[in-house]
């Protein structure tokens, strides 16, 4: 079997199982990486021409540890393309497109995870001053983000009936694994959303995911904020609740995590909570 269609059965079978598109895509990423690699070297794209081996190999090329700027990649990254490496060939031996994995030596590297990406308060500022400049949708949609967590995903699937200003309530029907969630509007923010839904009918924010990345980006290099990206907008939202009440369980349910394990990265990282404690 060939590679390309062992990946095809693959993606497949991650939408069978309800994996998220972003994931998806990145599966599909990695794996497309690995295929220009076998072609570079002249290595079958045939999966049983695979070997452990040859995993190892591409693993250890600069194709799989480098970017393509040259530089070496975060060990985050690499771990991620181990993940995707290892899964995919697991799910080859179950599929029987293979005997046994050759996959199956991959193990991810120890490695700490890095803080998130959050904004100051300065920056918040210069960001938001920036988008005031700009256009009315960009301005809202960073506005939103910044003040309520929401994941741009999120964010962009929103209709203008999602939105129950009178309780101060946006209803998200679809967020992360597909579980439905409430985010909740600070006041401020409801007044410019009720000029906004008023005049709208179906999606909140008509646009791409990529494009609002791109406006985002470029809003925030405006900024003096290189770098910055949707997501950094609702580390900054955790980070603002948690400094506000110290309680990692509100920050989850303002983020609407599944699990308290995935809200205790902002714990960590915050030195003002450790300084005020000991008083520092």
């Amino acid at each position: 079997m060939l590679l390309t269609d062992a990946i095809a059965a693959f993606q497949l079978q991650l939408e069978a199982d309800g994996r998220s598109i972003h994931t998806r895509k990145q599966y599909a990423r990695h794996l497309r990486l690995l295929g220009s690699w076998l072609d570079a070297n002249g290595i079958p794209a045939e999966i049983d021409a695979i070997t452990t081996q040859v995993v190892a190999r591409f693993l250890v090329s600069d194709a799989a540890r480098k970017t393509a700027e040259g530089a070496a990649k975060l060990a985050t990254s690499t771990n991620a393309l181990r993940t995707s490496v290892r899964c995919f060939f697991q799910f080859c031996e179950l599929a029987g497109f293979v005997a046994r994995s050759p996959g199956m030596l991959v193990r991810r590297a120890r490695c700490g995870e890095p803080p998130p990406r959050a904004l100051s308060d300065a920056e918040v500022e210069r960001l938001l001053a920036v988008a005031a400049k700009g256009d009315a949708r960009d301005e809202l949609l960073v506005r939103l983000l910044l003040a309520t967590g929401l994941r741009l995903g999120e964010a962009l699937g929103l209709e203008t009936q999602d939105v129950d200003l009178g309780r101060g309530e946006i209803n998200v029907r679809r967020a992360k694994n597909d579980r439905p969630r409430v985010a909740y509007v600070p006041a401020e923010l409801g007044a410019r959303l009720a000029v906004w839904v008023e005049r709208r009918t179906g999606r909140l924010f008509p646009i791409s995911g990529r494009h609002a990345q791109r406006r985002i980006g470029e809003m925030a290099n405006a900024a003096g904020i290189p770098g910055a990206s949707a997501h950094a907008l609702r580390h900054s939202l955790a980070m603002r609740v948690y400094r506000r009440t110290g309680d990692i369980e509100v920050v989850r349910a303002a983020l609407g995590h599944a699990s308290i394990q995935t809200t205790t990265r902002y714990a960590k990282c915050d030195e003002a909570v450790v300084r005020a404690a000991i008083g520092a």
